[in-house]
Formats: C-alpha cells, structure tokens, sequence
C-alpha cells in the first residue's frame, strides 16, 4: 500500500475512533422513579430509607431521572448534593392536594437546564388548575445535551391514581391533554421530546378501556412507549390481605422517535422488580427497598 493510501486509511481510522468516543459520550441513561412520599410516608408513619435509596440510585447509573412523590424538597435537595456530586435537581412547587412534588435529577456534566415550567391545566381537567388541590402538575424541563449542543424537552408526570371509574374518566381527561401538550410542541417545531412518569395505568394489564385510552394517547401524540414491553414497574397489595404483593404496570418512558438515537433502546425496570422478575411476593421478600423506599421500581433507558 503506498503512503497516499496509507493516510486515507489512518485519516479514516482516527474519524472513526472520533466519531464513535463521540457517541459513547453524547449518551444518556434517562429514566422515572417513584420515590414513595420522600421523607417520611405518613400512611405507613416510616420514613425513607436514604441508605437504600442512595444504593439504588447508584445502581441505575443514570444521567437523567424523572422522580414522583418528594414530599419534602429541601431534604430531597440536601440529599442528592450530599450523595450524588455533579447532579442537580429541580422540582415542582406544586405538587397537588398532597404536595407530591414531581421533576427531575439530572448529570450537570451532560446536561443543561435551560427552562423549568409547570402545567397546571392537568391537576383538574377542564379548569385553568390549582397548585394545591387536584393530582400533580406536569413538570416540564428544557434541556441542552452538552456534548452535541442538541436541545430536547423532558415531562415529567404523576396522574390520577386508582381504579375505579371515576379515576378512569379522569386519567383519560389528562391523557388528552398530555396528548395536546405534546402536539403543540411538535408543531413549534420541537422534535426531540419525552414523556415519563407515574401515569398509573391500573388498567395496562388487564388490557381494558385504560390500557386503550393510554395506547391511543401514545400514538395519536408521535409518541413510542419504551416501557411496552416491560415485565412490570411496581407491586401492590392485589385486592386480597393473603399478605402476597402482585406486580402492575404503572410507569412509562415515552420519546418521539427524534429523541430516540439508540433505536434498539428498550426499557429495564430495577431494584424489586428486577430482583423478583415480576413474580408476586411477599414483603419482605420484595426487601427494604420496597418497604423503606417504594412499591414503584426505577426504570430506564439508554434512549440516546
């Protein structure tokens, strides 16, 4: 091979080395995590169990991770800077009648916050919405990836829990208007967005009329639902006190398919759910992360 032809190649080479360091660092592990009434759940009168979640979070190595249920702000903040250097958070003022502030952990050395909102409108369906009163606000972040200068949106959301029919209709209420919020967006011209969070589809596994409406919104919005096929994200008591928990599946990551760079990106649930592969068990078999953390599992993605 001559020298010419040499350097084509070794130009080649190092372009190729550049290009894939390049992608490897412009990656993300993005994600949702419901984190049950952080710092003290007053239904079980328990508080969190900081050192499990801290263990669990370390686990789940995430760059950006949407979070539900953080009752208490200050100390959530005190203890992300304190265990988790060179992340930030922001999160919700509101957080509905039961102050369960929604939003985000996000890694400072890959992410930009550019903007932080709150949509209010979804709290009570039909009204202009209440900060403090009603279900959770959308929390809805701006974003810049620092390795590529791209910008995305990420929602976080926590909708109405139960399964009954008037939780039903309200959920579907709300799925429209996430479905409507992400519409408006696309058609400002941004591609690159995300959904994630706490939808409480009660229904998603026994594929009814909420498992329907849920699809129906992912679809009509541009949507992907990364988590379609995952085992589960969350335990419950089942409807029967034979003191064995059931996995359901609750939370979701959605991305239109611009934010999606890694197209063969599928949904992984941790902790319990990970642990007990989705079988049913009882407390304390699920462990202290169920008991002194959360019913609801983390779950990611490598989206990007």
């Amino acid at each position: 091979m001559d020298e010419g032809h040499k350097g084509a190649v070794m130009k080649l080479f190092f372009g190729l080395l550049v290009l894939l360091s390049s992608s490897a660092f412009a990656a993300l592990n993005v994600g949702t995590y419901n984190i049950r009434n952080f710092d003290y759940d007053e239904r079980a009168r328990t508080h969190t169990d900081k050192p499990a979640l801290q263990n669990i979070l370390n686990d789940i190595k995430f760059d950006l991770l949407g979070v539900n249920e953080i009752n208490n702000v200050p100390e959530f903040e005190k203890f992300i800077a304190s265990k988790f250097g060179g992340y930030g958070v922001r999160l919700s003022t509101c957080g509905g009648a039961h102050g369960q502030r929604l939003g985000y952990i996000y890694n400072k050395s890959k992410l930009k916050l550019l903007s932080f909102n709150e949509e209010l409108s979804i709290t009570n369906p039909g009204t202009q919405g209440s900060c403090n009163t009603g279900t959770r606000p959308l929390a809805v972040a701006y974003f810049e990836e620092l390795a590529t200068g791209e910008k995305f949106y990420a929602i976080q959301a926590h909708l109405k829990a139960g399964g009954n029919p008037d939780s039903y209709n309200k959920r579907a209420k709300q799925y429209e208007i996430i479905q409507n919020f992400v519409k408006d967006l696309l058609a400002k011209g941004h591609k690159q967005i995300m959904v994630t969070g706490d939808f409480n589809t009660t229904g998603f596994n026994l594929r009814d009329s909420d498992y329907t409406r849920f699809n129906a919104m992912v679809r009509n919005a541009g949507l992907i639902n990364l988590s379609s096929n995952i085992g589960c994200t969350a335990y419950w008591w089942g409807g029967t006190d034979d003191q064995i928990e059931d996995p359901s599946i609750l939370d979701h990551i959605l991305v239109t398919n611009d934010f999606l760079k890694n197209k063969q990106a599928k949904t992984q649930s941790h902790g319990h759910c990970k642990q007990l592969s989705c079988r049913s068990a009882s407390p304390e078999t699920l462990g202290v992360g169920y008991e002194g953390v959360s019913d609801h599992c983390p779950q990611t993605a490598m989206a990007r």
